[in-house]
């Protein structure tokens, strides 16, 4: 099995293809289910990242029973190891046949972390509003990680929900403040939103509000190492 990308590669497998329609890198579906109907669209985005990274396809195969598909998904929701999906060219392909087994894994991993690791009660923390300056610092730091790879950012959303996407890319602006590319489990491809020096939140493509709050960096670096020694040494 060869890996057939490098570390900026997941990046540019986020753009919407040039010709249009959606992309063949991403889910087939939205943010949907969960905890009393109110979504998973942390695992959701987590997932996404994971499999940009981690998922190598090899169509020529036969393409994976049920106590394989429930391995590869078991392997990308927990960042476990490079993994191969044969019978598949892309992503949004296998997640179109196989979307029920991925929203079980998305509940489970939902269910699993709210009740014995206590996730819930990161939704509670952080401000859906800040000052000015603080809200300049966090969007800097978004930016610094961004150089790194895809960057998992939790928005906090008025009330005691939160939300998360991931940051594809960011580029300074010449007057200010930054664009942002990035990935949101409620809409469909890469979307793009502008923050500017002075902004107290952050409004997304669907008209959710929030702050932004960088998250699993240490899930990045660590999905990182196993790409780095699958390259080198061809060990999954």
């Amino acid at each position: 099995m060869q890996l057939a990308r490098s570390y900026v590669r997941p990046r540019r497998m986020t753009a919407d293809p040039p010709g249009g329609g959606p992309n063949p890198n991403l889910l087939g579906f939205r943010n949907t289910g969960g905890l009393f109907g109110k979504g998973v669209c942390w695992w959701h985005s987590r997932f996404t990242r994971n499999a940009l990274y981690l998922a190598c396809f090899q169509p020529e195969l036969p393409r994976p029973g049920e106590t394989e598909v429930r391995r590869i998904l078991g392997n990308l929701m927990k960042a476990k190891a490079v993994t191969a999906i044969p019978g598949y060219s892309n992503l949004r392909e296998f997640s179109l046949d196989h979307r029920a087994a991925i929203q079980r894994t998305l509940e489970r991993r939902q269910l699993f972390e709210g009740l014995f690791l206590f996730a819930w009660v990161n939704g509670l923390s952080g401000s859906s509003r800040t000052g000015p300056c603080r809200m300049k610092a966090l969007m800097d730091r978004i930016h610094t990680e961004s150089a790194k790879g895809l960057v998992y950012a939790k928005l906090q959303t008025p009330g005691l929900d939160a939300h998360s996407i991931i940051v594809t890319g960011t580029e300074r602006l010449p007057e200010g403040g930054y664009e942002v590319r990035y990935l949101d489990s409620n809409s469909a491809g890469e979307n793009v939103l502008y923050y500017r020096v002075g902004y107290s939140h952050l409004t997304l493509e669907t008209g959710m509000t929030g702050v932004p709050y960088v998250q699993r960096s240490g899930e990045l670096c660590r999905i990182r190492k196993l790409v780095r020694r699958f390259s080198s040494e061809g060990v999954p």
